[in-house]
């Protein structure tokens, strides 16, 4: 915002204020008052060769005794601006305070419209005003002296400020610029100056004055009348031969100034070549190649040596070949420089589309390089390399190609686990190229397994490396080995079908299965094998040792030994008897189930025991039920009951 036009001041900052580096300077504030309102006006001015978007400021307000009042305020600046460019001044900044008497102020923060902010925490300082020549040489004359020497419009001392200078016209120039970029004025030449010739000059030119207005005074009486007779003709020839002697060897020493000064350029020598069309002043182009010109020859042959990709060509922006690595190329940091460089020359010549076509090498360049890189990374993926192809992804920003080779030692894993009984076997699974994958496992189980079982455990780790210890007792920091892969897997959770191996893991690794499935079928007899064979860790063991040893009996085939062989049938609606059939007893999730099924297999009738029962019953039939009792001569009794307990039939079966 701005202020009413009839604002007072109230101070104005007493001179510019800087800091070595910085992208801009505070050339001047003011403390304005309108009213009830305090405002600080700034003026900033760009100093780089880049395009500001944007600069924040903090304003520090001061009393009377030039003691702080209140925090440091914030304040940015949106903008546009380039170089030499002014900024802030139209727009106030309305301060929260109602008493000020002065203010300091610095720069925080400036950002670009490309690269890095550039940042600072530290306050700025005063820099004193450029010195007149007059205040500098504390002579008038001697002044006068230099301007003849030099030109009408200098005005003021080279003064060197940090990381800048000031050139005699005003104008900021950076140290690295040898000449002024205004006046094209050699910084060397006038800091360099001989101060006793200069003084000589000065007291030759006022010793000469007097005379040179006194015999101009004299010549000019005696000879007007011959002038004024021969000077229709005689002058005009007069003057064009004196003028053409004069100016033909002067023009040929400024043609082969400027013939030097191109093959300067011509040969990369862009300091030297600007300071030699500086002195040419007008002639020719010379004012405007030693400004813009020299800038677009030096991209052009940014852009030329960057298409060759010529790491000797670094030292022109400041780089060496130390700043090369796979991620970047000598071609990716000359185009870029020369992209920034045709940029800041606007609309100079072919400028805008030169830094187009840099963009779009330099941005072919970066995908050809990301393209060598992603080679490289399957390369290492496709030689079982593992760790090093996903940390070689992981570079690249390849976030999802990264899960690949951690997806393939975990299928690798799988199989093997899926192959070999892998109980006692541990393991810490490692996907960084500088940590070991661990296992362990005792020699025993190697030995149980077969001789193909290491070879297979490593195998599974690429080439990545292992360390294999033969051990009774796993090491700290391992896992057994099915948890150790689910971990892996769970890292690349979501990633093709790795959710669903951890599901097959479990299966697998479920080694129990076999026994339990053996009862739930009713094959007491191998569940009971299979348990007294088994030597790993078993939950109840001795419990469901008991358990099977008591429904064991209630297993097997049966033949009619006395009694109603119709009661079996009857049970499920049929008529005939039943001279003999087969038993079994399934176990699944707490409870008996005692399965007969008649010799013909046509029916099957189930009875049902709980935990604590020691008989099975049937209440298939309304009002009747069914129990099975098998005693100690092995005889198994069918008998069948009413709701008031009392027997109706029964029968009795031997086993075969």
């Amino acid at each position: 915002m701005t202020v009413a036009s009839n604002a007072s001041t109230l101070y104005e900052l007493p001179t510019r204020l800087y800091i070595s580096g910085a992208p801009v300077w505070i050339t001047g504030g003011e403390l304005l008052r309108a009213g009830d309102l305090l405002c600080c006006r700034l003026t900033l001015q760009v100093l780089r060769r880049v395009k500001v978007r944007s600069v924040t400021v903090a304003i520090r307000c001061l009393d009377e005794n030039g003691e702080q009042t209140g925090l440091e305020l914030p304040y940015r600046y949106r903008t546009g601006a380039r170089r030499d460019k002014y900024i802030g001044e139209k727009e106030d900044i309305v301060l929260p305070l109602d008493a000020c008497a002065s203010f300091t102020a610095r720069v925080t923060r400036v950002d670009f419209d490309e690269g890095a902010p550039w940042l600072c925490d530290e306050p700025w300082h005063s820099v004193p005003a450029q010195q007149t020549l007059e205040e500098r040489y504390g002579d008038d004359n001697l002044a006068e002296q230099f301007r003849i020497r030099y030109g009408r419009d200098c005005r003021c001392a080279v003064t060197a400020v940090e990381d800048l200078w000031l050139c005699t016209c005003g104008t900021v120039n950076l140290d690295d610029e040898s000449a002024c970029r205004r006046c094209h004025r050699v910084r060397s030449a006038m800091e360099g100056l001989n101060l006793d010739a200069l003084r000589t000059e000065t007291a030759l030119r006022m010793r000469r004055e007097p005379e040179r207005e006194q015999m101009a005074k004299t010549e000019n009486r005696s000879v007007l009348k011959k002038l004024l007779l021969t000077a229709g003709i005689v002058l005009p020839i007069l003057i064009f031969v004196i003028g053409l002697l004069i100016a033909v060897p002067k023009e040929l020493e400024r043609k082969n100034l400027y013939d030097g000064a191109q093959r300067l350029a011509g040969e990369g020598e862009f300091d030297s070549a600007r300071a030699a069309f500086a002195t040419l002043g007008d002639y020719r182009d010379s004012r405007e190649m030693a400004g813009v010109g020299i800038d677009y020859l030096r991209a052009s042959e940014l852009m030329r040596r960057a298409g060759q990709d010529d790491a000797s060509a670094l030292q022109m922006i400041g780089r060496t070949r130390a700043d090369l690595d796979e991620a970047t190329t000598a071609a990716i940091l000359l185009y870029d420089a020369a992209q920034r460089e045709f940029e800041a020359l606007g609309d100079y010549r072919d400028s805008k589309a030169l830094a187009q076509s840099c963009a779009e090498r330099l941005a072919a360049s970066r995908a050809a390089l990301y393209q060598a890189a992603l080679d490289r990374a399957e390369a290492l993926l496709e030689s079982g390399k593992l760790s090093e192809a996903r940390e070689a992804y992981l570079a690249l920003g390849a976030e999802e190609e990264a899960k690949e080779p951690a997806y393939r030692k975990a299928t690798a894993l799988v199989k093997f686990i899926q192959t070999y009984n892998i109980s006692g076997i541990f393991a810490s699974l490692s996907m960084d190229s500088s940590v070991q994958s661990r296992f362990s496992l005792p020699k025993e189980t190697a030995l149980k397994l077969g001789t193909q079982c290491v070879p297979d455990l490593l195998a599974s780790c690429g080439e990545d490396a292992v360390n294999l210890e033969l051990e009774d007792a796993p090491g700290s920091g391992l896992l057994p080995l099915d948890e150790a892969v689910k971990g892996l897997l769970g890292s690349i959770a979501g990633y093709k079908d790795a959710d669903e191996l951890q599901v097959v893991i479990d299966e697998v690794t479920d080694y129990t299965r076999e026994f339990f499935t053996l009862c739930e079928n009713g094959d007491l007899a191998g569940a009971y094998e299979w348990l007294l064979a088994y030597e790993g860790e078993f939950e109840n063991r001795e419990q469901w040792i008991a358990d099977l040893l008591y429904y064991l009996p209630f297993c097997g085939s049966w033949e009619l030994y006395l009694g109603d062989a119709t009661v079996i049938p009857l049970t499920v609606g049929r008529d005939g008897t039943c001279m003999g059939f087969h038993s079994r007893v399934l176990l699944r999730d707490g409870a008996a189930t005692l399965r007969l099924t008649d010799e013909s297999g046509e029916y099957s009738i189930d009875l049902k025991n709980g935990p604590e029962d020691e008989r099975f019953f049937n209440r298939e039939r309304e009002g009747i039920f069914y129990m099975v009792v098998v005693n100690n001569a092995g005889h198994m009794s069918y008998l069948e009951y009413n709701n008031y307990g009392s027997l109706i039939s029964s029968c009795e079966y031997a086993a075969q």
